[in-house]
């Protein structure tokens, strides 16, 4: 399970942990965004500390419905216990994981002040977590707001 909180903006805050090039782990705070169809993205200078690349330009769908190119990095995060691969889109704004990370869990949300946010994996058929990604593979990333 990963544990988190709403923060005193009113956002819905969680703990990720994002491997560096060498396999160091470091913890970053994000902000769950539902809006966001891609797996993270995190700021310039947390994409250079982590040494990710070489980039791919990408074409991402904005909230106004424009499509813009940004820089796309493979990474690996700690998601459940697991190694898991994802695509890190670099973005000003903070740091957000979007539903292709959060695809096969459960997202519970005490709204309240500060109140808990909750992921775990949904059990699949057979009993056992959820592993799969999202219906046609990793959705286009919808830029975070």
């Amino acid at each position: 399970m990963i544990f988190g909180s709403i923060d005193d903006s009113g956002d819905l805050t969680i703990p990720i942990r994002v491997l560096d090039a060498n396999g160091h782990v470091h913890r970053i705070v994000a902000v769950v965004d539902t809006g966001f169809n891609g797996h993270i993205s995190l700021l310039p200078h947390q994409v250079r500390e982590l040494g990710l690349g070489p980039p791919q330009s990408v074409a991402m769908a904005v909230a106004n419905d424009a499509i813009i190119r940004v820089n796309a990095y493979p990474g690996i995060v700690i998601w459940q216990g697991e190694r898991r691969p994802v695509e890190v889109i670099e973005a000003e704004g903070t740091p957000t994981v979007g539903l292709a990370l959060l695809w096969g869990n459960l997202l519970a949300v005490e709204i309240t002040e500060h109140g808990a946010v909750t992921i775990s994996p949904l059990p699949s058929s057979d009993g056992s977590s959820f592993v799969g990604s999202a219906p046609g593979g990793s959705p286009a990333p919808v830029s975070p707001e």
